[in-house]
């Protein structure tokens, strides 16, 4: 095995974290980390004191290094440069993000127009400044964690890739580890976040067959009703429902519209919110014409994507293709 990987773990032992059965390889979803003994569980715990707060992050001849002025101790920046350097940012991390950017900032001005509209995310001000700063917040944003109301740079726990249905990392009042799964011959994986296939490209830069689809934002007049509906376009948490209503207008923080394990959460999310607005005469009608307006500009993202041409875009039109298949699944 690597030198560099077994005096990674002895010193990540030694500052106290705990690193079971586990070796570093190439499998299919790229680098990941597997058990040594598919016999034996495989643990990683990152304790608090080995997490470094993203805000405390800069960089130094573009190496990612801790602010000088935040309270480290030497031992433990030492232990973050040596991980940084050979497993993480150094080691394919800033050019993997970099490749990913610069693809998004190859987009032409109509397909960034429509992002901005209807997948909430503005790539002209995301790309604004010093491009090693944009490659680099681009970078700790999809690696944190969050930790006691802040967001973190796990070490360890950080190079376990993404799997939509496995269980999330764990949360411990002094440090997050790996789930606690049974002994297994197959890649370790966790489940960052629940997030929609669309905010899981732009946050962290793949595609995956994400569960739930989440409607863009829109406004539709139900004249019949006097009524008007405007929907957000955010993702929810916890099937959790936000309505605010003023008068004959009411706004929706948002509506999930497919979803793979629970075919019919759009159907009875939508039942539950014409109750709560108190008009339960709506008809299925309007909840048809939702998933047609979804459908329609994902088709107009996916058509303006195919005029690009690299692997960002090819990628992009690939996720909106699914997300269509997913809604028009509704029957």
């Amino acid at each position: 095995m690597d030198d560099n990987w077994n005096f990674l773990l002895s010193e990540f032992r030694r500052l106290g974290g705990i690193a079971d059965n586990l070796c570093q390889k190439e499998g299919e979803n790229g680098r990941g980390i597997f058990s040594v003994n598919p016999s034996l569980k495989a643990r990683i715990f990152t304790p608090s004191k080995l997490l470094v707060k993203k805000d405390d992050i800069y960089l130094e001849d573009n190496k990612l290094r801790i602010k000088k002025d935040k309270e480290y101790n030497q031992e433990i920046r030492n232990f973050f440069n040596f991980y940084q350097d050979n497993f993480s940012w150094g080691s394919g991390g800033k050019e993997t993000t970099e490749l990913f950017e610069k693809g998004l900032s190859l987009f032409n001005s109509n397909l960034k127009e429509l992002i901005k509209k209807y997948a909430l995310v503005d790539l002209e001000e995301r790309h604004k400044g010093k491009w090693d700063n944009v490659i680099k917040k681009q970078f700790l944003n999809a690696r944190g964690f969050k930790f006691k109301d802040s967001s973190f740079i796990v070490p360890l726990v950080e190079l376990v890739n993404h799997k939509v249905r496995s269980l999330p990392y764990i949360t411990h009042n002094d440090g997050i580890s790996t789930p606690n799964y049974p002994a297994s011959n197959s890649e370790i994986r966790h489940s960052y976040s629940d997030m929609s296939p669309l905010n899981r490209f732009f946050y962290y830069g793949f595609f995956s067959e994400e569960s739930i689809v989440f409607s863009i934002p829109f406004s539709i007049n139900i004249e019949d009703h006097g009524i008007h509906i405007s929907c957000k376009g955010k993702s929810l948490k916890d099937d959790s429902m936000k309505i605010e209503r003023s008068g004959n207008k009411i706004i929706l923080e948002g509506l999930p519209i497919a979803d793979v394990n629970h075919p019919r959460l759009p159907y009875d999310y939508f039942n539950e919110f014409m109750k709560r607005i108190g008009d339960i005469n709506l008809t299925k009608d309007l909840l048809l014409r939702i998933f047609e307006l979804n459908i329609s500009i994902r088709k107009k993202i996916m058509e303006e994507s195919q005029l690009i041409e690299n692997e960002v875009s090819n990628t992009l039109t690939k996720l909106m293709l699914y997300e269509i298949n997913l809604i028009s699944s509704h029957d």
